[in-house]
């Protein structure tokens, strides 16, 4: 199978495994940005987009409000509080794992997740996934050769909880077509906080397709998130 291929093949795997509907994200970002531009600038009402597309301050503090309703169910909360960091660019490059500078190489998942209500029962915490392939010793717990360590950070919270077990990455190597389910866990990054797991999955060399999702017990409450995925290569 080409690159390709295989590429596409684990694009369209993630999807499935993902296992909810997220046209919105699906497209690309000139396409509907443009059709709601159009129609605000024809109609005399305020674009709720700015000049990039994204949405602007006051329309992102409107959803905030609506997904903050206390009718929402906390999964459709998430959801509709992620698809909005996704449009407006937030958690871009910022994976929240103290990292040494020419440390290893690691693959960022595609986009945040949020947690609503999550900081002081108040605030929404961004959720950031990294993916990071060994060997490498950082971050803990490491990985070898043919492994992958991954590592979720609820943004702006407090510490983990010692006890975890709700947070996971399910996995498919698609060279191999080898499966998997790996729990992340307080492997002491991040002690002072914000909250991060880990966990490290025998994922084998190929392409591999991962999709992270549950909750992150803080020391001050859970924070649930939607999933996030991400495609990398283990070498």
């Amino acid at each position: 199978m080409s690159k390709n291929r295989r590429l596409a093949f684990a694009a369209a795997l993630a999807a499935a495994l993902l296992g909810i509907a997220t046209p919105a994200i699906a497209q690309s970002s000139a396409g509907p940005s443009a059709g709601v531009s159009q129609v605000a600038s024809s109609s005399g009402v305020e674009n709720p987009l700015d000049e990039l597309g994204r949405p602007t301050a006051a329309t992102q503090a409107q959803v905030r409000d609506f997904a903050n309703q206390p009718w929402m169910p906390r999964d459709a909360r998430n959801a509709i509080l992620s698809a909005l960091a996704f449009y407006a660019g937030e958690g871009d490059g910022e994976s929240g794992v103290p990292l040494v500078e020419g440390g290893p190489n690691f693959e960022q998942f595609y986009w945040p997740t949020v947690s609503g209500k999550c900081i002081g029962g108040q605030g929404d915490s961004v959720g950031s996934a990294i993916a990071v392939p060994g060997p490498t010793e950082i971050p803990a717990p490491g990985a070898k050769s043919g492994e992958t360590a991954f590592v979720f950070t609820a943004l702006g919270t407090e510490p983990a909880a010692q006890r975890q077990g709700d947070m996971h990455v399910q996995w498919f190597n698609i060279d191999t077509f080898k499966t998997g389910i790996t729990p992340l866990s307080n492997n002491g990054i991040n002690p002072d906080g914000p909250a991060t797991v880990s966990g490290t999955a025998s994922t084998g060399k190929g392409t591999i397709v991962a999709v992270v999702s549950g909750t992150v017990k803080t020391q001050e409450q859970p924070c649930s998130f939607v999933p996030t995925a991400a495609i990398f290569e283990v070498k």
